[in-house]
């Protein structure tokens, strides 16, 4: 991949290069200056190997995480790209009829059903000057259109196949046509009767070299030979949306095709290779657009264009895994805190004497510095290969749900993105290790020596109400400039910064911590709540991604001050089975006592779990809750089939057909049809009298509707226009108005980009209005220039869009503006009991010459929601890595505890307790601390989604109207956190049982 978050990925690689030089020049410096407490802290590490093999893994993790989320950009970024270049190939621009604005050419796309055809001989003319531009070495005419094909020897049969008609005298320059062994062919050595069919359509069929392929245009059959199987490429009908297709001679097409003189694009190919003929596509644009000037038809970029939006698409997937998995990378950090706040514990009395014999508090800094890089060095290495090791199981699942986008998605990673990887964890790891160890080197000498509390220092009151204070201002700051520029996330941080400064100071006045905290913490919780759910009084701050993050963030934080500043409360709820239960009562108490006693590391490593769980519960939610709104019959609008007609055979009368075909009828109450603008020249904007939207046109997918569509469809409105006060009476008054129209939920505004058709968006209503004034847009044919003004008087249910996505006009003003409908869609509407997947089929059979593609439409919602599941399940096991970070955390802790308490084990034992109370205690520890945190990651996971799917902070353009909770989801996730503490507790625990009380009351 090449840019992250905007930024280029080799600025980005020299910055973190430059930081690791840095980072390594200091333990270096720390190496050479001080050697003796280089070796102090060094010493530590082949001393106890099980130890350092857990503080390993706990640092690897953030290394995994960020490792395996730029592989899988790599791999996304030349997967697509790889796609791009090697579809084209020789093809950097395409002069089409006139596109819509910008829309489809940017995303490299090319017509398969031209709206307006280039006479030959106009094409001749093109052709002859393009080859005179300098930087162009190949011009070539194409015709193209999809036709129904059936391989009788198979049995095999596919609806659509692109049929690519190439003129012969235009392909020496195109070496495009390659045999699937690497052989250059021919246009001209095909025979009449001949054709090359592509991997894609040849594998569909079940085809092989000397087929004969039966294809039925205008209803009748003709047989061609298959002469050769070759690649994919775009010169043999492989485009983005369509990958089976063939190749033949242009004349030959044009003749089967019924379409004489006719081409419908002119392929131009820039000098240079198939990846640098890119560099000459401004200069050959320009040129383009000179010759083109004034007339119906546009030049497009193409290749760079599609290579492009590949970037973008890399980035942005690499995006969404590196910010889902930024809990993750939080919880590490804190595990990597908490490992040497633990460390320092352990090795309190061997600083206090190393304190007392000379050394200063920078050498302690310096010798834990020491020993965190020597870990961190080790770690990030093996965290990036694990890293690598993780995307290719990523990769092998996303191959399989992106063949269904024609897409190869092969595994590549470069050394770019590991040298990022590396330097970013080990730059984190040395920035979180830094700070541990100043930190823990502020002790009393004394307290160190003797293993005791440290005593209260002087003008620790004064310093922390003065901390206090600079964070209220800091918050004030912060939230002053976000209120200023509308952006959510510094106004929010403000609050929060605020808040807790407000609890500092309180607590350095007097104010006990229990009240200062707990009152911040539910501050805090609430403040996000609120504002989630729009319920609080203030401006409209804009936000993303980079909220959800914040707001996990701060709740999460907030809660657990709350939990362990009330851990009495808790106390006396878990000793209610002790009244049952005598054996649990004391091992429970000391499981509870002990964590709450060291309150800074138990609320670390439940804030690590609860970060991960909650981050995992709002996304499951969220998303179960969008496929909800398709589960149904609403989601069908009333009809069970969809048939979708083959533009170069036209049905006029289903049913007819059908009938003709011998498909018996009596199963279908109604088949109603909707027109489809062809939909590269199909356009739509708000009217001029509205520039809310914008003036500039924009794609939209455009329907006609016909009478019985309009009088028998059950398609549910979410909002409709003043006055109409049912879904009934906008359909009525559809059928009786033709300047009337309704559109899909997608169009509504959003605060989350990407959720509309290409980018039109309607103005004048939201997704919590049901009533709104009409709303004028204008529709548009780019080809013809025909345009009308229509009133938006409805918009369908966010259930319905999912199928019925577009605008909807009457068939009056729809034949007024596009003359030449590509084709129809049917809807078929059963009688109950019937079988609607059957039935697909069994229409498919009948009308196989005419090259239908029939489906049930509730199986497309279902196969679209299991491809959707399945790359949510995977961004939830790349989270769910994160829940390895608290059970090493959990880990961590139980083995640290046993070194630790040795003596109160052995004090335990001596008064009474068992070998089995003993372990318990240790699980139970375990187990509280992991229930806290799973619970309160579920919690406020739960809380917060709720707040967005049912609030208005978060427009998402449309919204449920009911909460669905995920059960299996959620509670699957809480028991693997709480299984998965309790193993992590049981080697401890049974160390711990076993130490002989003799030995463990003469420990030091």
């Amino acid at each position: 991949m090449k840019e992250f978050f905007g930024l280029s990925m080799n600025y980005i690689m020299f910055a973190l290069l430059i930081l690791l030089g840095v980072t390594l020049a200091a333990v270096a410096w720390v190496m050479l200056r001080d050697r003796i407490m280089f070796m102090i802290g060094v010493r530590n590490i082949p001393r106890r190997r099980a130890q350092t093999l857990l503080i390993v893994v706990g640092l690897m993790l953030s290394t995994l995480i960020i490792s395996s989320a730029f592989s899988v950009g790599d791999t996304f970024d030349y997967s697509i790209t790889n796609n791009t270049y090697d579809r084209l190939h020789s093809i950097d621009e395409v002069v089409q009829a006139q596109r819509s604005s910008g829309d489809e050419a940017a995303m490299g796309m090319t017509t398969i059903v031209s709206p307006r055809s280039i006479p030959e001989g106009q094409a001749r003319q093109f052709i002859d000057s393009f080859r005179e531009i300098p930087g162009v070495d190949g011009v070539v005419g194409v015709i193209r259109a999809p036709v129904p094909v059936t391989n009788q020897r198979a049995g095999q049969s596919e609806p659509f196949l692109v049929m690519t008609g190439v003129a012969e005298d235009g392909m020496a320059d195109f070496p495009d046509i390659e045999s699937l062994d690497g052989r250059l062919l021919s246009i001209g050595d095909l025979g009449r009767d001949e054709i090359y069919l592509n991997k894609s359509a040849a594998e569909a069929l079940d085809a092989v070299r000397g087929d004969a392929l039966t294809f039925y245009i205008g209803g009748k059959p003709q047989d061609l030979v298959v002469r050769e199987v070759v690649k994919d490429r775009e010169l043999t009908g492989a485009t983005p949306l369509l990958a089976k297709g063939l190749a033949l001679g242009l004349k030959r097409a044009q003749e089967l095709l019924g379409r004489p003189e006719q081409v419908d694009m002119i392929a131009v190919s820039n000098d240079g290779g198939v990846r640098d003929g890119l560099a000459g596509t401004d200069q050959v644009m320009k040129q383009l657009g000179a010759q083109l000037q004034g007339g119906p038809w546009r030049a497009s970029d193409t290749k760079r264009a599609s290579v492009e939006q590949a970037t973008l698409a890399s980035s942005s997937i690499t995006t969404i895994f590196v910010i889902m998995g930024s809990f993750s990378i939080a919880a590490g950090m804190l595990l990597i805190f908490l490992i040497f706040v633990m460390l320092a514990a352990e090795r309190k009395a061997e600083m206090g004497i190393a304190r007392a014999v000379g050394a200063k508090r920078g050498q302690l800094i310096e010798m834990f510095l020491s020993e965190g890089m020597a870990y961190n060095v080790l770690a990030a290495a093996v965290g990036c290969a694990l890293g690598v090791g993780v995307s290719v199981i990523m990769v092998r699942v996303m191959a399989v749900l992106f063949a269904a986008f024609n897409v190869s998605i092969i595994f590549h990673v470069t050394a770019r993105s590991l040298i990022v990887s590396y330097s970013m964890g080990v730059v984190l790891t040395f920035a979180t290790v830094t700070f541990s160890s100043w930190r823990v080197s502020k002790l009393n000498i004394v307290a160190a020596i003797r293993d005791i509390s440290e005593p209260q220092r002087k003008g620790a009151g004064r310093s922390r109400f003065a901390i206090g204070v600079l964070a209220i201002g800091c918050g004030a700051l912060f939230s002053w400039l976000g209120w200023t520029v509308e952006a959510s996330f510094p106004f929010a941080l403000g609050v929060m910064l605020g808040v807790v400064g407000a609890a500092f100071a309180a607590g350095a006045i007097g104010v006990p911590q229990r009240l200062s905290y707990s009152i911040a913490g539910l501050f805090v919780v609430s403040y996000w709540v609120l504002g989630a759910g729009g319920d609080l009084p203030m401006k409209d701050l804009s936000g993303g991604w980079e909220m959800f993050l914040l707001s996990g963030i701060g709740m999460i934080a907030a809660s657990t001050y709350v939990l362990i500043y009330n851990s009495d409360l808790l106390l006396s709820v878990l000793s209610l089975p002790g009244a049952v239960f005598k054996r649990l009562m004391p091992p429970m108490i000391t499981a509870v006592a002990y964590p709450m006693a060291s309150r800074f590391r138990t609320g670390m490593t439940i804030a690590m779990i609860a970060l991960v769980v909650f981050s995992l519960v709002v996304m499951a939610t969220v998303e179960a809750n969008f496929n909800q709104m398709f589960v149904g019959a609403d989601a069908l609008g009333g009809y069970d089939v969809i048939v979708q007609e083959n533009p170069i055979n036209p049905i006029a009368d289903l049913r007819g057909s059908l009938q003709a075909g011998g498909f018996d009828t009596s199963a279908i109450a109604e088949a109603d049809g909707l027109r489809i603008a062809n939909r590269s020249i199909a356009q739509v904007r708000m009217a001029p009298r509205s520039t809310a939207a914008g003036d500039d046109f924009s794609s939209y997918t455009i329907y006609g509707l016909t009478p019985g569509f309009i009088q028998h469809n059950e398609i549910k409105l979410r909002s409709r226009a003043r006055g109409l006060a049912t879904d009934a009476d906008v359909w009525r008054s559809l059928a009786e108005r033709p300047d009337q129209a309704v559109i899909d939920a997608f169009s509504l505004p959003s605060d989350f980009a990407g959720t509309g058709r290409l980018g039109f968006k309607i103005a004048g209503v939201t997704s919590s209005e049901t009533v709104f004034d009409p709303i004028r847009v204008q529709v548009r044919d780019a080809a013809s220039g025909g345009q009308r003004d229509v009133e938006i008087v409805g918009v369908i249910s966010g259930k319905a869009s999912g199928v019925y996505q577009g605008l909807f006009l009457s068939e009056p003003s729809f034949t007024d503006v596009f003359a030449r409908p590509e084709s129809t869609l049917h809807f078929v509407k059963l009688r109950e009991g019937a079988d609607a997947r059957a039935a697909a089929k069994d229409i498919e059979k009948a009308l196989l010459a005419q090259g239908v593609q029939a489906d049930s439409l509730r199986k497309l919602i279902d196969e679209f929601q299991s491809m959707q599941q399945a790359m949510i399940y995977l961004i939830e096991g790349f989270m769910g890595l994160g829940l390895l970070v608290g059970v090493a955390a959990v880990g961590v802790i139980a083995f640290r505890a046993v070194v630790e308490r040795r003596q109160q084990i052995g004090m335990m034992r001596a008064i009474g307790f068992t070998r089995e109370q003993v372990a318990l205690s240790f699980v139970l520890e375990s187990s509280f601390i992991a229930m806290l945190g799973a619970l309160s990651g579920i919690a406020l996971g739960l809380l917060l989604a709720n707040r967005l799917l049912l609030g208005d902070s978060f427009d998402f353009g449309f919204k449920p109207t009911e909460f669905y909770v995920p059960w299996l989801e959620v509670v699957g996730v809480g028991v693997f956190t709480f299984v998965a503490a309790i193993v992590m507790t049981m080697i401890p625990s049974v160390r711990a049982s076993s130490i002989p009380v003799a030995e463990a009351m003469r420990y030091e």
